[in-house]
């Protein structure tokens, strides 16, 4: 006898979706809004973001994630990571350097041209979801 399940990606009846159950590529350009947001409002950007293990993190994932070519192809690496997960209610949102390493080159991937290092001296310029 089959079962009939509900698919994962559906929200629970009753209940709004939550940005956890984003399919991958609205949460990238979530995260990707939020990173312009951040670089917008200097007060905004974590002190953590421009200590040098964080820098050099962000250049390591991000020399792994280069020779993804595509949006498609990006959303599809992220859904597999675990990392993106958002933190509980009333906890501090700031992306560790594997997110914003995923927002810059969802970012780098619509602007066609790389942010060429980290902390981007401008990231506004390249808003967009």
């Amino acid at each position: 006898m089959a079962v009939d399940l509900p698919r994962t990606s559906d929200p629970p009846i009753g209940l709004p979706p939550s940005r956890s159950l984003l399919p991958a590529d609205g949460a990238l350009a979530a995260e990707a809004r939020r990173l312009i947001r951040r670089f917008a409002d200097p007060n905004l950007v974590p002190p953590a973001w421009s200590e040098a293990a964080f820098i050099r993190e962000v250049g390591l994932v991000r020399t792994h994630l280069a020779p993804i070519r595509s949006r498609g192809g990006l959303a599809a690496s992220f859904s597999r990571e675990a990392f993106h997960a958002t933190p509980g209610e009333g906890r501090d949102d700031v992306p560790g350097a594997v997110r914003v390493a995923y927002a810059l080159r969802w970012l780098e991937l619509r602007s066609r041209r790389s942010v060429p290092a980290w902390p981007p001296a401008t990231i506004a310029s390249d808003a967009g979801s």
